[in-house]
């Protein structure tokens, strides 16, 4: 019974690293549109010249905040999912496992 749900749990994992690596480059992507939209030092050092909204750094401040545990959630579920399979599969005695024999 170990075995099924091991193998369930890496099946899991094996799903969520697709998953992972997608939001990992969405966190990315809306941390790089915040810099642009409302970091000074990033605008003054690429040269960008128009306005600053506060409302739309806001917005853009959520988006990252959002998208960084989306990714945190997404990568633990893809961590923890691969340790229990990997823990369920594994003999966890010096006793011999069944069907091995």
């Amino acid at each position: 019974m170990d075995f099924k749900i091991g193998f369930i749990f890496l099946l899991i994992a094996m799903i969520t690293v697709p998953v992972t690596i997608n939001s990992l480059n969405k966190w990315d992507q809306s941390e790089e549109d915040f810099k642009r939209g409302c970091d000074p030092t990033y605008r003054i050092y690429m040269g960008i010249q128009t306005d600053v909204s506060a409302d739309e750094c806001d917005m853009l401040e959520d988006e990252k905040t959002l998208n960084l545990q989306i990714f945190l959630i997404s990568l633990s579920m893809c961590i923890t999912s691969s340790l229990v399979g990997l823990i369920s599969i594994f003999p966890n005695s010096d006793e011999t496992p069944p069907r091995l024999i």
